[in-house]
């Protein structure tokens, strides 16, 4: 037999093991309430931190966009110049100014009239199954004879571009050859 006193000790343990399971509830239920506290606060920064970026890039784009206009006018002023001059090249302390001719190009304006004459004059590259303008040979054809039917001859234009002391340049590429 068990005598009064273990009767309570046993008891009182096991009061004292529910109430440390619910104390521990208790307390993971508000270490997640925290969490939940801390998780908010994170989306905060976050958001935030988000609408500072869109507003800095805004600003940059702005920016670019105000010194981009200047640089295009700028530009502009420097193509009038050298093409007043009637060179192709200025050498200048802070950088190049060159004027360079394009290429003529030719545009087929009646495909039906073309194909008339071009045939005969050898001006078609064979595909299988179909026929296509060689237009290499068409403006040679042009530039040789001034005229064919169904055929428009466009020009060459001038290209300007410039090139600063700091390496950009305006119109060219990499190895110095012309952009379109």
């Amino acid at each position: 037999m068990t005598s009064f006193i273990e009767e309570l000790l046993r008891e009182s343990e096991q009061k004292d093991k529910l109430l440390q399971i619910e104390m521990n509830r208790l307390r993971a239920d508000q270490i997640l309430a925290a969490l939940t506290v801390l998780e908010q606060k994170a989306d905060d920064v976050n958001k935030l931190a988000d609408d500072e970026i869109k507003l800095i890039e805004e600003y940059r784009l702005a920016e670019l966009q105000k010194i981009e206009k200047k640089a295009t006018w700028l530009s502009w002023q420097l193509e009038q110049f050298i093409r007043s001059t009637g060179e192709k090249s200025i050498n200048l302390p802070h950088g190049t100014l060159k004027l360079r001719l394009g290429r003529d190009k030719v545009e087929i304006t009646d495909l039906d009239k073309f194909m008339r004459v071009a045939q005969t004059r050898n001006l078609l590259r064979p595909i299988p199954e179909s026929y296509e303008p060689d237009l290499q040979k068409t403006l040679a054809y042009v530039k040789m004879h001034g005229f064919l039917t169904g055929v428009k001859l466009i020009a060459a234009q001038s290209k300007f571009s410039y090139k600063t002391l700091k390496g950009k340049s305006n119109g060219e590429d990499e190895a110095g050859t012309e952009v379109e």
